[in-house]
């Protein structure tokens, strides 16, 4: 598993071991970036 992967899914682990509002905060942009990334990509022909 990349190391991106991992991050991630520690973030969702801190969220819902109820680490508070930054945390859910930091996880909703990291999604939002990548779904970005993939729709640009998606656009591009990638």
């Amino acid at each position: 598993m990349s190391r991106i992967a991992q991050d991630l899914l520690e973030l969702k682990r801190l969220t819902q071991d109820g680490a508070g509002a930054l945390t859910q905060h930091l996880l909703r942009e990291v999604a939002a970036n990548l779904i970005a990334f993939g729709v640009a990509d998606q656009r591009s022909g990638g």
